[in-house]
């Protein structure tokens, strides 16, 4: 009799049907709420708004069909083709043919080439296909491409002999430079020509660090100005303008409202052919300009140094 009690006691009692599931829904949740909560705790509060006032286009997903490729392709050529600086009005988008055909008049400033790379690349971006490139003899460039083994659009890119892009010619000036460790750091890695205000004289400058500067500012062709330090005519015009009330691009300390004062300083560099703005030499600042000067430029606008444009 005890041991038919012991025999009961070492059988094991089955699991409900399916409870297994149910542990492995549960441990599920579980991960998921610590996740969302782990998420939503690490969060950097700093300036973390890189956002431009005028975004560039990020390239989409790959397509899944004909139809998938050829619409997205039609809804983003516009703002493809606004970063080489060409207007909406200058790009026809006809639905009705089969393929579909888009036509781009290209600004006589702007190499057919560089209009040529945009909807290659935003092709290749979709996973499309490129089936034939030609440029027949008067000038026009035609592009036939689609997805998979179907032709959905064709390009014909037109070179319009009376028409440029709205550019402008542009003047930054960037106070209180700071020397840095390497040529790499802050302004003195921005490509475009600036004009640099030191924040010290050149005798308060040792011998390595004045070379190194004069060395930095030659290979980015910036004008380097400051107390004993370049044309003191030059000096004294930019003094005048600081002095005076000059567009100044930074009294927001963040990325995101720097460039979009450097877009509005673009516009009105387009209306009156140049403009001045001014900022001093911070982070935010190196940010803004590495987002938003290499756009301009590739939209045909030109950096020269600030005193060039003074009256």
């Amino acid at each position: 009799m005890a041991a038919a009690r012991r025999a009961q006691r070492l059988v094991r009692r089955r699991r409900p049907p399916h409870s297994h599931l149910l542990l492995s829904g549960s441990l599920l949740l579980i991960a998921v709420v610590v996740v969302v909560c782990l998420s939503t705790n690490d969060h950097d509060v700093g300036d973390v708004d890189l956002l431009s006032a005028n975004p560039a286009p990020v390239g989409p997903p790959h397509a899944v069909t004909a139809s998938q490729f050829a619409s997205r392709l039609h809804a983003d050529i516009d703002s493809l083709l606004a970063e080489l600086g060409i207007a909406g009005h200058l790009i026809e988008v006809d639905p009705s043919d089969s393929p579909v055909q888009i036509g781009v008049k290209v600004p006589r400033d702007l190499p057919l080439i560089s209009v040529n790379v945009h909807p290659t690349r935003a092709v290749e971006q979709l996973g499309g296909i490129i089936f034939e490139g030609r440029e027949t003899a008067d000038g026009r460039v035609y592009l036939q491409c689609g997805f998979d083994s179907m032709q959905t659009t064709q390009f014909t890119l037109r070179r319009l002999r009376t028409t440029a892009r709205r550019t402008g010619v542009l003047g930054l000036i960037v106070r209180d430079v700071a020397v840095p460790e390497q040529d790499e750091e802050g302004v003195w890695g921005v490509p475009q020509r600036l004009t640099l205000l030191l924040d010290r004289p050149a005798g308060g400058l040792s011998t390595e660090s004045w070379t190194r500067l004069r060395q930095w500012a030659l290979d980015g062709d910036h004008e380097l100005i400051g107390p004993e330090i370049g044309d003191p005519e030059t000096q004294q015009r930019l003094q005048s303008l600081l002095e005076q009330d000059p567009v100044v691009l930074d009294t927001e300390q963040q990325p995101s409202a720097i460039e979009r004062q450097l877009w509005a300083l673009a516009d009105r560099a387009a209306d009156d052919g140049h403009a001045i703005g001014v900022l001093r030499d911070h982070p935010a600042a190196h940010a803004a300009l590495e987002a938003v000067l290499p756009r301009l430029e590739m939209r045909g606008y030109r950096f020269v140094a600030a005193a060039s444009l003074l009256p």
